[in-house]
């Protein structure tokens, strides 16, 4: 077969804006949309001998009875095509959120799970789901950032999100695979109209085509334009969020400084960017009266989705629920020549700084009574003090990595260097740097 020009220039074209990706994962559902962008793909790598590895990612949600069905169909496609192939089932929790919002949760978990360094993810998002994208964030009442809809590249995990249809219609996704000869997988469930999205594509969206046939290039520009406004907001509000964070915290007495509408702006964009949390104007209200107006005796905590919110010296903290239940009780060594990936963080080391070890390494975490003497002092002093003294909560002490050589505590993750292991020349020492999971 044939691929048809405009579709694989449009591809070629979306995939050159990717910086040489180790590797493209595909999310096939097996549907239309799916099937189409697999078979562009194909023919793209049928003229491009350095096209990266292609993979494939079947997410299997159980909730039709097909599903199984569809999982078979997507290995036995795959295995006839000799692209790698994983089938993931997921658990879906809908308390509070509903199913199709708790399908995509569970999708974007595994997602962001399986991408690594230089990974690509593809999906097949065409511009009628744009459309429907936008009007219905429009009937909730969204702001620039939510009517921008769907961007077509983000950061994923440690990967990147592509949607390289964004552009293109159903209506053309459907005369190819008619023209190739396709087979693809219907969902019964895109006709039950009780689904909000259903009921637009059924019912609304024909009717805005008879009275407006342009209407979907228009409902595009109008979330290019969405998207730049949100954009340029976006800026002004880092700007005037730099000053605010401190220690991994956001400085509650600077906020409550300015002007209350521009406060429940700023805050909503500090848990957007670093929370990846869109709170709805209730949650947020919610959300600002427990730290902006409780006293400063009080001791506030907020959870919501993964992330449980709390105060500490006047600043607010966040992190991953889960995190109070991972540790590690044996000592893990390290020789500082790779990253150390943990279930608290990251731990990393690079030339030019001032820490030399004095034999081999290991990383440990607190159990409690460690002293620590620190570079240039001339005694020791308990470390649960020195923490105190520092700001750090209490929630992350135990999280933090604390680095031994032999039975010598000689730094305190990236914080403090302890006595005989510092050397003034930073051009013959190691600069430490910890990621802490709840870090943002």
């Amino acid at each position: 077969m044939v691929a048809r020009p405009d579709l694989l220039d449009g591809l070629r074209a979306s995939l050159a804006g990717e910086a040489s990706p180790r590797r493209y994962w595909l999310a096939y559902s097996g549907g239309l949309d799916s099937r189409v962008l697999l078979e562009l793909l194909l023919a793209l790598r049928r003229q491009q001998p350095d096209f990266p590895d292609l993979h494939i990612i079947h997410i299997h949600h159980g909730l039709q009875a097909e599903a199984d069905a569809w999982a078979q169909h997507c290995q036995q496609l795959c295995d006839a095509l000799q692209l790698p192939c994983e089938v993931r089932r997921v658990q879906l929790d809908s308390h509070g959120v509903g199913v199709e919002a708790a399908a995509r949760q569970a999708r974007y978990q595994v997602f962001e799970q399986l991408l690594c360094e230089g990974d690509v993810l593809l999906q097949a998002h065409h511009l009628d789901d744009q459309c429907e994208t936008l009007m219905l964030r429009l009937l909730r009442g969204a702001g620039p950032e939510g009517l921008a809809a769907m961007p077509r590249r983000r950061p994923l995990g440690r990967g990147q999100l592509l949607r390289p249809l964004l552009g293109v219609s159903r209506a053309q996704l459907l005369a190819c695979a008619r023209e190739w000869g396709l087979r693809w997988q219907e969902d019964p469930s895109n006709a039950d109209v009780c689904f909000d999205r259903n009921y637009l594509r059924a019912e609304v969206m024909p009717r805005l085509e008879r009275r407006w046939p342009a209407y979907r290039r228009s409902l595009e520009r109008a979330a290019l334009l969405q998207a730049r406004a949100a954009s340029l907001l976006d800026e002004y509000f880092e700007q005037d969020l730099q000053p605010l964070l401190c220690g991994g915290g956001l400085v509650i007495d600077d906020l409550l400084a300015l002007p209350p509408s521009r406060q429940l702006a700023l805050l909503h964009y500090y848990l957007r960017s670093r929370w990846q949390l869109n709170l709805e104007q209730a949650q947020l209200h919610s959300f600002a009266e427990q730290f902006l107006s409780a006293r400063r005796d009080a001791a506030p905590v907020f959870c919501v989705g993964p992330w449980r919110f709390y105060r500490y010296r006047g600043r607010l903290f966040g992190e991953a629920v889960e995190l109070h239940t991972r540790s590690h009780s044996e000592p893990l060594s390290w020789d500082l020549s790779a990253p150390l990936p943990l279930p608290q963080g990251r731990l990393s080391a690079h030339r030019g700084g001032h820490f030399v070890p004095a034999g081999p390494l290991t990383v440990r975490f607190r159990c409690g009574g460690e002293r620590c003497q620190l570079a240039g002092e001339s005694h020791s002093r308990s470390l649960k003090k020195l923490l105190q003294e520092w700001g750090v909560p209490p929630l992350r002490r135990q999280r933090l990595p604390l680095l031994y050589c032999g039975e010598r505590l000689a730094a305190v993750a990236d914080m403090a260097i302890c006595e005989g292991f510092y050397t003034p020349a930073s051009e013959m020492g190691w600069q430490l740097s910890w990621r802490d999971a709840a870090g943002r």
